[in-house]
């Protein structure tokens, strides 16, 4: 799924900048519902805001049943920038002129935009940080694989798309492995990406689990992309949470045999958590959705993109 979106995003910026565009940032996003098999997916994505190579733009994932009926299943927000076959940034040849009724929208994305910029003013120091902020936690893996032409969505540059992929695969094996049994993606937190990766590059990926509660954990993944001569880029870290479920596919309290997590991984979960949101006001979020029949993570994401 995150593949698919991510993709379809690539799509929308690349025919919108009439050129190659990459994925440079990806805002926090819930998974609302399961698709299962047999279901269809409709991805919609469309460019909202346009500056000189940077272009905002929404994807929205729904399902739809055999009976026609759709659901949606995710949306998310993402910043994609315009680059030359070289991978370095462009100006993009398009200009977005919104309508009165679509002015709110632009404004909103212009909002976003100004303040990414805000966020990623030192991604070109992050993108030199080689550490490994796995390092510590009881459980944790890490993964190498070389990026091929199949990889690639434009030229030489690995598509967002498939590093996406790679992320969830590897997150979810470990979050299976410590759950011992299945498990879904919940929630992708904000990511930067700070360099890409090419074609013949060395992909490394460290995953830890930071955080364990009573049906779901927080697996922290950190990616370097090493050249053929050995130059080594710090490419992006991320946070997924991974939801245990049952042969039903509802959510399930962990076994009991599942290990006790480090106090170290809790208290960087809990930190980072408050700071996003604040422990009291997730749990007056928690009350309004069950008075209005919804979960706080969907009241969550309805509230923020609105």
């Amino acid at each position: 799924m995150l593949e698919w979106m991510a993709n379809i995003g690539t799509v929308a910026a690349t025919r919108f900048s009439r050129g190659p565009a990459v994925l440079a940032y990806l805002d926090r996003h819930f998974f609302i519902r399961p698709v299962r098999l047999g279901e269809f997916v409709i991805l919609k994505a469309r460019v909202e805001y346009a500056g000189k190579s940077s272009m905002e733009v929404r994807i929205e994932a729904s399902k739809e049943s055999p009976g026609g009926k759709q659901e949606l299943v995710t949306m998310a927000t993402a910043s994609y920038v315009a680059v030359d076959e070289y991978g370095v940034p462009r100006p993009i040849n398009n200009v977005l002129e919104p309508t009165n009724e679509e002015r709110r929208v632009y404004e909103e994305a212009r909002k976003r935009y100004e303040e990414r910029k805000i966020k990623i003013e030192d991604r070109k120091l992050r993108r030199f940080d080689l550490t490994d902020p796995t390092k510590g936690l009881r459980w944790r893996v890490e993964s190498s694989r070389w990026a091929t032409p199949s990889d690639a969505f434009i030229g030489n540059l690995v598509s967002g798309g498939r590093l996406l992929a790679w992320l969830d695969e590897i997150a979810g094996l470990l979050a299976a492995r410590y759950s011992g049994g299945a498990a879904v993606t919940g929630s992708v937190d904000e990511t930067a990406f700070y360099a890409p990766i090419r074609v013949g590059d060395i992909v490394t990926i460290r995953a830890g689990i930071t955080y364990v509660g009573k049906a779901s954990m927080e697996i922290m993944l950190d990616v370097i992309a090493e050249g053929a001569y050995g130059q080594a880029r710090h490419v992006c870290t991320a946070y997924y949470t991974y939801i245990h479920v049952d042969s039903s596919g509802r959510p399930a309290l962990f076994p009991s045999t599942c290990p006790a997590m480090t106090m170290k991984g809790s208290c960087s979960w809990r930190a980072r958590k408050e700071g996003r949101l604040g422990m009291r006001s997730w749990r007056r979020l928690r009350r309004c959705g069950r008075a209005l029949g919804l979960s706080a993570h969907l009241l969550l994401l309805i509230l923020s993109h609105y």
